[in-house]
Parts: C-alpha cells; structure tokens; sequence
C-alpha cells in the first residue's frame, strides 16, 4: 500500500502533489489570467484612439500600432509571457494526471484550453516584435498571409466559430450560474448576492466580448484580405461609427471577467 506524507494529497483530477503547493499554483494562475484579461482589456479600449492618430492605420493594422507606442509594446510582452507560461502549466498538469484521473471530455477541455494559451501568447509576441520594425517598410502579419492562401478564409471561418461556440459556453455558464460550482460563496448572506451579480457580468461580459470578436472574424473571412490581416480589420471597425462602441463593449467585457477571474483566485473550490 503506497503511503503519502502529511501535506500530500491526490488533486481531485489524480495528481498526487503537495495540496498547499496546488492550491497556490492554482491560485496564482487564476490572479495572473485575471490580469492578463484585464490588459487585454486595456488594449481593446485603445484602439480606436490609436488607430485614429495613426497615419494608414488599415495598412498598418490596428495591433501593430498600439505594439509601436512603448506602452502598449509592454502590454503586448507581459500578455505573450503570461499566457505562454499559463499554458505550459496547464498542458503540464495534463501529462501529470493519473491515468482515469480525468474524462475524456475534461482532457480535451484543459488540452483545448493549453493550445489556445499558447497560441495567444506566441501571437501577442509576434505583435509585440512586429510593433518594434518600420510599418511603412513591411506591413505583412501571420493573419494576413494565412487569410491570403486558397484555404486561409476556410481556416479563419473555423476559428471564427470557435470563438462563437466559447462565447455561447460563457453565456449559458452565467445564465445557469455554473460558475458558482467553482467557487465558495461568502458566509455572509449579505455577500452573496453582490458575488452572483459580479458573475453574471463577469461571464456575460466575456460571452459579448468573444461574441463580437467572433462576428468580426467571420466576416473578415470572406472579406478580400489585405498583408495587415485582422489587424487591418479592426482597424477598420474602429474607424466606423459603430467601431468604438463595439471595442469599448470588448474591452470593458474583458477586464469585467478580468477582475472576477483575479477575484476567483481567492474564492475558488480547491
């Protein structure tokens, strides 16, 4: 029979760690993807100001000019290192998970969630570099070549309802209140209410966010693609009359479910 030190306790998943390592690891993890959405955020409410003052902000593309101001270069690498850290752990976690520790569909979710970290890291240094050479010179981004291939719409079209389905998951999430299930409400009955109604805007926050994200994906599929790619896109939503409203909708969703997921590191059920 295997014994464990005092301290040592298999994770509800099967991983047999140090529970006060786990629960900090997690928790941290959960207060650096809250800061990190609420930068997102910060990010999105800056584009309509930045592409304004950008000269051909749709040749440029919108991302790249807020990653050329020093700012917003900053934002880009903190996000990148953020997010490729938090998806390493979590690919990590899942290689370390005993084997029937997990479901299948569980498994998937977390590789799922690992891939896509990752990926948005990777993409927002790829920003941040870019923002550091002459746009005038080379205004070519990875979106702009993969939606210029034969198969480049069909590509983003797919991703694009990606992001669709995951912001219906977050507004179903929030209309049921699943997300109680993931954290300890207050003792206080007083405290309760004002934590549900922080987790309905937090997720239906979010569900907006990745809903409009989504549509302008979609439509950029089939759209003629231009070398700045979906940056060139939202630089051109930001300059319409409706562009600013949209963003700010984006960015004001990101840090609402920025600050609940900071929040949740506290409150979350280990």
């Amino acid at each position: 029979m295997t014994s464990r030190t005092e301290g040592d306790d298999v994770r509800p998943h099967g991983v047999a760690i140090p529970t006060r390592t786990y629960r900090v690891v997690t928790r941290t993890g959960l207060a650096v993807n809250g800061v990190l959405h609420v930068l997102l955020g910060v990010i999105a409410l800056s584009i309509p100001l930045t592409v304004l003052v950008t000269p051909d902000a749709e040749r440029v593309g919108a991302l790249r000019a807020v990653a050329a101001n020093p700012g917003g270069a900053v934002l880009f690498w903190v996000i990148a290192i953020g997010y490729v850290i938090l998806g390493v752990w979590m690919l990590t976690t899942v290689i370390l998970e005993r084997h029937g520790g997990l479901s299948v569909r569980d498994r998937a979710v977390k590789i799922g969630r690992g891939v896509a970290y990752v990926l948005l890291g990777l993409s927002s240094g790829s920003i941040a570099a870019a923002g550091r050479s002459n746009p005038q010179e080379d205004t070519s981004t990875l979106t702009g070549s993969i939606m210029q291939l034969p198969v480049g719409p069909v590509v983003l079209a797919i991703f694009a309802l990606l992001i669709l389905a995951v912001a219906t998951y977050f507004a179903i999430k929030g209309w049921r209140r699943d997300f109680l299930h993931d954290i300890r409400l207050p003792a206080k009955s007083s405290g309760r209410r004002p934590t549900l109604i922080a987790g309905r805007v937090a997720y239906f926050g979010k569900a907006i966010a990745l809903g409009i994200l989504g549509v302008l994906t979609l439509v950029a599929a089939f759209l003629p693609a231009g070398p700045a790619g979906l940056g060139g896109q939202l630089a051109a939503l930001a300059l319409s009359p409706a562009g600013p409203l949209l963003l700010a909708l984006v960015g004001l969703g990101l840090i609402a479910h920025g600050f609940y997921t900071a929040a949740r590191a506290r409150l979350a059920t280990l």
